[in-house]
């Protein structure tokens, strides 16, 4: 194993994993999430802020309401088994209203929602739950996070959750969503300020940060893996690696 992935390139979500991507619009961040989420192997809830970026379709469960019509507990009767009634991942996808009196609630109910079904997976022999949220600015904005993404933040392992979280601009978000994170995957960022918060974050020289950051091209992104160790003398630091764009068969399957 190094770092966050097996040897064989598997990203390893057995205890749990934050993964973050940002970027300008278009710039790929949510390809990449919804990509991450829809290969995780256990139960998902994505919150779609914009309340069209998904995943949808037939095999998800759409909800709204706020947190007096909110379930208290995973809607398991919405389940869809397999042909040979074999159990299946099922997806949640929440859309909030941004107009609600308690909006920042309304969302992080359904953050509280995949702790908790995340304890029982585990407990019932899966690997927990997965959650996506594609405007992480909007859900956990710096200084007004609320209960349940700090306890996702701090306790994420502990629950069993694993947590990616897309948004265009990190110096917005609280500090913790990019501290705590195990995958950080950069895409095209405009703001000087957003390419210094993650630089700061991840120990990295910012002029050197900068300059990679200048040589993605359209789609390209570099990734930093926390748990990769340091480097020792003479050895590359391959704690941040630049990548080639996704390939466009992968973008049209899950886009």
């Amino acid at each position: 194993m190094s770092g966050s992935f097996d040897d064989d390139g598997t990203l390893v979500i057995s205890d749990g994993r934050i993964i973050v991507a940002v970027g300008k619009k278009r710039s790929g961040k949510s390809i990449l999430g919804k990509l991450f989420f829809m290969t995780y192997p256990g139960d998902r809830i994505v919150i779609d802020v914009a309340g069209d970026d998904g995943p949808m379709g037939d095999d998800v469960y759409t909800i709204t309401g706020d947190v007096t019509t909110l379930p208290r507990r995973w809607p398991e009767n919405h389940r869809k088994y397999g042909p040979n009634n074999e159990w299946r991942p099922m997806t949640v996808r929440y859309v909030p209203d941004a107009g609600s009196e308690t909006f920042l609630e309304d969302m992080d109910h359904m953050i509280g929602l995949g702790l908790q079904h995340g304890n029982r997976e585990f407990a019932a022999g899966r690997v927990g739950c997965c959650i996506l949220v594609h405007e992480i600015g909007v859900v956990a904005p710096d200084h007004k996070t609320q209960s349940h993404m700090k306890r996702l933040l701090a306790h994420n392992r502990h629950n069993h959750t694993t947590a990616i979280f897309c948004g265009p601009r990190p110096q917005r978000v609280d500090p913790l969503v990019l501290q705590q994170a195990d995958l950080i995957y950069v895409f095209e960022m405009m703001n000087p300020y957003d390419r210094k918060r993650v630089a700061e974050t991840i120990g990295w020289d910012l002029r050197t940060f900068d300059d990679a950051c200048h040589e993605l091209e359209l789609h390209e992104y570099l990734r930093f893996d926390a748990n990769e160790d340091k480097p020792l003398p003479g050895e590359d630091d391959i704690r941040l690696l630049h990548f080639p764009p996704l390939p466009e068969e992968v973008v049209r399957k899950v886009a």
